[in-house]
């Protein structure tokens, strides 16, 4: 059975991958930038978090690019995540 990811899953591999953050996107390869989009998507899904708007506006960016995400941007998204990934990670849900 291939079981969904959780959240503290998803951030611990994300942590693991990136132990400093991403200091710079544009350094990585293509596929290391795809997984990047599909693991911040992921992480910015989360039912969990519709409190935190700019998780939201994060995701549906992602979820409806026709084009690869301008390597700036994708910048500004992992930045995010990394700076905001404690809170993001100790947060349960109510």
């Amino acid at each position: 059975m291939n079981k969904e990811l959780s959240i503290q899953d998803r951030i611990s591999i994300l942590q693991q991958k990136y132990p400093n953050g991403i200091s710079d996107v544009s350094a990585l390869s293509e596929e290391q930038k795809a997984w990047l989009q599909i693991t911040i998507q992921a992480i910015s899904n989360s039912k969990e978090f519709k409190l935190v708007s700019n998780l939201q506006r994060i995701h549906n960016r992602l979820i409806h690019s026709l084009e690869d995400i301008p390597d700036k941007e994708l910048q500004e998204m992992a930045s995010y995540i990394f700076s905001n990934i404690d809170e993001i990670k100790a947060y349960k849900k109510g």
